[in-house]
């Protein structure tokens, strides 16, 4: 528990540093090096399952969508992008498939798990970078920096309060076929560590937090990203038991690997972004 809390802490700090010295560019990066990794070990949970998507193209295409949707269009794109490069590359799989003389149960081994891991992982990554320009067109200055670092904070958050509550006095299952751990108390905690820290975050930020995302909708967006994020985290929990394995991957003490660490941002961050858009800058 406290080395899983210490590397938290220790990459959110990594975050932050990487955020406030390099701004967009350097944060993009970073996340595409996490999407990267994250994507490369759902793949081989994947082949531990028994499929056999194709691991090396899919990441690498995977992070290209990724960074290619900040690089296009003098640094900022919008979602047609992240779309249209998506079509693309289910078309380059659906070829790969058919002239590679594949059969049609290769469908559910090999092109379905392929896509799956592109949508799931960096496609979904690459949602808040294409918004950047709505929130260059809402707020000036940019706020997208700091609302991107809020929802990371808050996600992260979550998944230390599902621990600690759930751990302490968790009794009611909450999805006991994905994981046995996860309990109705340790919801509640996560979102109770959730909206805390939402709060804590804008009274840090002082003048530069943006005026209309007023103090309600910070309680309120919290604990919606609390449950998106423990959502999040069943899923990848899910393919975990289907593999009979504990942990993505050895590379974070305490955690497990890079996926072990992204699960919960994989839904909560494009849609934490989504609906501080859709809900604050309207």
């Amino acid at each position: 528990m406290k080395k899983r809390i210490f590397s938290t802490i220790i990459l959110c700090t990594l975050v932050t540093v990487t955020l406030t010295k390099t701004e967009i560019f350097g944060g993009v990066l970073l996340l595409a090096l996490c999407s990267a990794l994250a994507q490369w070990e759902l793949y081989r949970l994947m082949e531990k399952i028994g499929w056999n998507p194709y691991k090396r193209s899919a990441t690498v295409l995977g992070t290209l969508i990724l960074v290619g949707s900040f690089l296009s269009q003098e640094g900022v794109s919008d979602l047609n992008y992240v779309l249209i490069m998506f079509v693309e590359t289910v078309v380059i799989f659906a070829f790969s498939l058919v002239l590679a003389g594949g059969k049609p149960e290769d469908l559910k081994s090999v092109f379905l798990p392929t896509i799956f891991g592109i949508f799931y992982v960096p496609i979904m990554f690459a949602i808040p970078v294409s918004l950047i320009p709505k929130f260059l067109l809402l707020s000036e200055p940019n706020p997208l920096l700091l609302l991107i670092l809020w929802v990371i904070v808050v996600t992260k958050f979550s998944d230390i309060g599902g621990l600690l509550v759930g751990g302490k006095i968790g009794k009611h299952k909450l999805a006991p076929a994905f994981s046995p751990k996860k309990s109705w108390e340790g919801l509640l905690g996560s979102i109770l560590f959730s909206v805390t820290a939402g709060y804590v975050f804008a009274l840090c930020c002082g003048s530069t937090w943006p005026k209309n995302f007023t103090n309600w909708k910070i309680g309120v967006l919290s604990a919606i990203i609390a449950i998106i994020a423990l959502v999040s985290d069943l899923i990848e929990s899910g393919f975990k038991r289907l593999a009979k394995e504990k942990d993505s991957g050895h590379t974070i003490p305490g955690i497990g690997g890079m996926l072990d660490l992204m699960d919960s941002l994989i839904l909560a961050l494009p849609m934490g972004i989504i609906l501080i858009k859709e809900c604050v800058f309207v």
